[in-house]
């Protein structure tokens, strides 16, 4: 299977196997896969399906592991008088992931991270209350002021290592990092170390670009990568745009293959389509269309952390559908909407990099004529939100902060050199991948690491 393939995932499953997956009996929905996979003459296209779910159910055996008796216990340490009863409601109304494994209910690893993050009646009751941080991010919104420039001086080391069980001694292993480029506002990059010594670095054109190692695997070795940088942006506030000048301006040629599907995500399917034209209703200015689905995503989609994007079939429609995503899968129905409503969108990711607090993070950007690419960061938008700091979330429509690094500007691209064997994350690339000769290594089998070596801001231009 190549990794075009992916595309594949957008084909339902057969009814047989469907049932069987979502009553959570995995081992028999895998003995009928390999059944239909043994037949011979079956289309390649729903081989690759099968194959697909496989991987798929693997992942979510993996990652829904926690018992009802356990999440009450994981619950009571920070709410000591939640209740069997309140945890079955938080479930029912779908605010606790959960699935069927083995015919018993079995709720998502970081369960309780999403309800404490999200949900202001339960960090209420928490001894520290409101966890996050947005300080920093509120004295930027509350000084900038329309057309000036925002940077941010960045230096970080990003280790990653094979957990020890992991580690067969002397075989040959390849590995993956991302890697920045001198683009998307990235100035001034210095690459300080790379340990060992890389075979190649991919393109500054990459999507997702990577710093490749091929070595022995041996027992504490560490792959590692230090680099500095300035991130610029320059705050822009669309509520000034003129309407008319964005009514006049023609959307140039090179963008307009921002406006497509890519499947088995990036799909206009008739959900999608009916949810954009509601959104929209008669509204013909891309800007006001682009805001009404922001205003939707952010206010109406609840945060949350979702199991491997790859166990997921479709992640816009899913974040549609059941009103829950992270920052990809939101960022991913943002872009979804406007390519249907003719709006180009494209996917950002990279590190957030706030002192002290290096991690993943993904975000959108979209084409205004007359305004140009502008940013839509939806995660951020809904935390601002739902914590009542309007002017922060009007923010997010069309800015993003300094304090990130933007690496990958693809969904679903491929690294060069490309991965012999599947990826832990086959559309986005914020960690690091690793694989010896005959399989890939898992993200159990992974650690890794971020340090802030120096991260401030820059007085603003």
């Amino acid at each position: 299977m190549e990794y075009a393939d992916l595309k594949y995932l957008a084909i339902p499953l057969p009814e047989i196997i469907a049932k069987e997956k979502w009553s959570g009996n995995f081992p028999a929905a895998r003995t009928i896969i390999a059944s239909m996979l043994a037949e011979e003459g079956i289309p390649y296209p729903l081989k690759c399906r099968l194959e697909l779910e496989q991987n798929n159910m693997d992942n979510i055996a993996a990652r829904y592991t926690v018992s009802q008796e356990e999440a009450l216990e994981i619950m009571r340490q920070r709410i000591p008088d939640m209740t069997a009863q309140e945890l079955e409601e938080l479930r029912l109304s779908d605010k606790a992931d959960w699935m069927y494994v083995e015919g018993k209910v079995k709720y998502i690893d970081c369960f309780s991270d999403t309800l404490y993050k999200t949900y202001p009646e339960l960090w209420a009751r928490t001894k520290e209350g409101d966890k996050s941080d947005y300080r920093l991010l509120q004295e930027l919104v509350d000084s900038v002021s329309d057309g000036q420039e925002i940077r941010a001086h960045i230096h970080i080391r990003h280790n990653m290592r094979l957990s020890p069980a992991a580690v067969e001694e002397g075989r040959r292993l390849f590995v993956h990092m991302p890697v920045p480029k001198e683009r998307d506002g990235v100035e001034h990059l210095e690459i300080i170390a790379m340990r060992p010594e890389p075979m190649s670095i991919a393109p500054d054109d990459a999507p997702q670009p990577t710093v490749y190692f091929e070595t022995a695997a041996k027992a504490g070795q560490v792959f590692s990568l230090e680099y500095q940088l300035e991130h610029k942006v320059v705050y822009r506030d669309l509520s000034k745009v003129d309407p008319h000048e964005v009514a006049a301006a023609q959307i140039p040629e090179r963008e307009k293959a921002y406006l497509a599907e890519e499947p088995p995500h990036i799909r206009f399917t008739p959900y999608l389509r009916a949810l954009a034209a509601e959104l929209a209703g008669r509204e013909t200015n891309p800007l006001k269309i682009a805001r009404a689905f922001y205003d939707y995503i952010t206010t109406k989609t609840d945060y949350r952390f979702v199991r491997d994007y790859c166990s997921i079939d479709n992640l816009p429609e899913y974040c549609a559908l059941n009103r829950r995503g992270d920052c990809g899968v939101q960022a991913l129905l943002f872009i979804t909407l406007c390519r249907i409503a003719g709006i180009p969108a494209k996917w950002q990711s990279g590190l957030d990099a706030k002192p002290g607090d290096v991690g993943e993070h993904d975000w959108a950007m979209f084409y205004v004529p007359s305004v140009g690419w502008a940013h839509a960061d939806l995660s951020y938008g809904g935390s601002s939100y739902v914590r009542g700091a309007r002017k922060r979330w009007d923010f997010f429509f069309g800015n993003i902060d300094p304090y990130r690094i933007p690496i990958n500007n693809g969904f679903q691209k491929e690294f060069d050199p490309p991965k012999r064997h599947w990826r832990i994350d086959p559309y986005d690339n914020q960690c690091g991948e690793a694989e010896y000769e005959d399989r890939g290594i898992t993200v159990k089998e992974m650690v890794y690491q971020y340090t802030d070596l120096g991260i401030e801001s820059i007085e603003k231009g």
